[in-house]
C-alpha cells in the first residue's frame, strides 16, 4: 500500500484549496490577456486531475479494506477520458469536457454513497470543483468569448482567498478530528467555493 501524507486530511485539503485558488486565478488572468495556449492548458488541466485521482486512490486504500468495485470503475473511467488523444477543435474539446465532467459526477456520487469514505469524499469534492472550473474557463477560451476580470471577479476572488486562509490557519496545527468535524469542514469548503464560483460566473 502506498504511503499517504502524514498531515490530517483537513489540513491537506485546506492547503490544496489555497493552491487551487491561486492556480485558477492565474489561469483566468492568462485567458483574459489572451496568453493562454489552449492545447497546453488543457493538457495541464488533465494532468492535474490525473495526479489528484491518484491521490484519491491512495486515500481510498487507507479508508477501505477493499476498494468497492463501482468506485474503482468510476475513477478509472475518468482516467480513460483523460488519456484520450483529441484534436483541439471546439467540438472535440466540448465532447471531451462533457465526458470528463460526467465521469467526475459518477465517481463523486459513488464515493458519496459509500458510508466508509467520509474523508475521501471531502478530498474528491475539492478536486472535482477545481477541475470543473478549469474546464468551464477553457471552454470560454476556445469558444472565443471575451473574458474580462471585472470588479465583481476581483472582489469574489479576494473573499475566497480570505476564507481559505482563515480556516487553513485554524487547521495548521490541528490533529485529525472526528467525523462530525469533517461535516462542518465540508460546509466551510462549500462556502469558500461559493466565492470562487461567483467569481468565474462573472467572467
Amino acid at each position: 500500500m502506498e504511503k499517504k501524507s502524514q498531515k490530517p486530511i483537513r489540513v491537506r485539503i485546506a492547503e490544496k484549496l489555497i493552491k487551487d485558488q491561486q492556480e485558477l486565478d492565474h489561469l483566468a488572468v492568462q485567458v483574459s490577456l489572451g496568453k493562454a495556449e489552449m492545447n497546453d492548458e488543457f493538457k495541464k488541466a488533465k494532468a492535474d486531475l490525473k495526479k489528484n485521482i491518484h491521490e484519491v486512490k491512495i486515500e481510498l486504500a487507507h479508508e477501505l479494506k477493499e476498494t468497492e468495485v463501482f468506485i474503482k470503475n468510476n475513477l478509472e473511467k475518468i482516467e480513460e477520458h483523460l488519456d484520450e488523444d483529441v484534436t483541439y477543435s471546439k467540438e472535440a474539446f466540448e465532447t471531451q469536457k462533457k465526458n470528463i465532467v460526467n465521469a467526475i459526477n459518477d465517481a463523486k456520487k459513488s464515493i458519496k454513497n459509500s458510508p466508509q469514505t467520509k474523508r475521501t469524499n471531502q478530498l474528491f469534492n475539492a478536486i472535482s470543483q477545481k477541475s470543473k472550473l478549469q474546464l468551464e474557463l477553457l471552454e470560454k477560451n476556445i469558444s472565443g468569448k471575451k473574458v474580462e476580470l471585472t470588479q465583481e471577479y476581483k472582489n469574489s476572488m479576494e473573499a475566497a482567498t480570505e476564507k481559505f486562509k482563515e480556516f487553513a490557519s485554524k487547521l495548521d496545527e490541528e490533529k485529525e478530528q472526528a467525523t462530525e468535524k469533517l461535516d462542518n469542514f465540508k460546509k466551510e469548503v462549500a462556502q469558500s467555493y461559493k466565492h470562487l464560483k461567483k467569481a468565474f460566473k462573472s467572467l
